[in-house]
């Protein structure tokens, strides 16, 4: 896919989740809040959580043992995702890491979550995740990823830090599914 079909693609995708997401929060009255602690202690811990997740997804693509469901993610990154990423740059790359956390967490963290719960918003945000017996790996990868969003957003009473984690965290995935060589194995 050429880089301005992506952008414009997750640009209107994930506007499509923000507005979803805003229509549910004034049609039930739900809080959409920043966060306690102000915005600084609220980037700075979107920050940290990212940094953890990004640890952990590295581990998973460079250090963990190649059991199938590893050469799942593995292969779904290498023959799918890359492909995808392979033409964007920097501006790119940071657009759509930025619109996938506001729409999603929108969605899933200020909408979803607050109705159904924070693990039943994870399982659904994995479910969104996955397409195919193929996906599935990343589906529940995605669900243990919305849950630590989820938990950020519970405990810090808002959505800046899940969101900052969260667009942070694909910035650098997609970075490094942009130059970085792995393989399937």
């Amino acid at each position: 896919m050429r880089k301005h079909n992506l952008v414009v693609v997750a640009l209107l995708g994930e506007s499509v989740l923000a507005g979803i997401g805003f229509l549910w929060i004034s049609w039930r009255g739900l809080p959409l809040e920043i966060g306690t602690g102000g915005i600084v202690t609220n980037v700075g811990l979107g920050i940290f959580a990212a940094a953890v997740m990004v640890l952990l997804n590295y581990a998973v693509l460079w250090w963990a043992p190649p059991v199938r469901v590893v050469r799942d993610i593995r292969c779904l990154y290498r023959q799918t995702f890359q492909p995808l990423v392979a033409r964007v740059g920097i501006l790119e790359l940071v657009l759509i890491a930025a619109a996938a956390g506001i729409g999603e967490e929108i969605l899933f963290r200020g909408a979803l979550q607050p109705e159904v719960g924070l693990i039943w918003s994870s399982v659904i945000f994995g479910g969104l995740h996955t397409s195919s017996r193929e996906t599935l790996a990343f589906g529940v990868w995605a669900m243990f990823m919305g849950y630590g969003l989820g938990f950020l957003a519970a405990g810090t009473n808002g959505l800046l830090a899940p969101t900052v984690a969260h667009g942070v965290y694909d910035a650098v995935a997609i970075g490094y599914l942009r130059w970085g060589k792995f393989g399937c194995q």
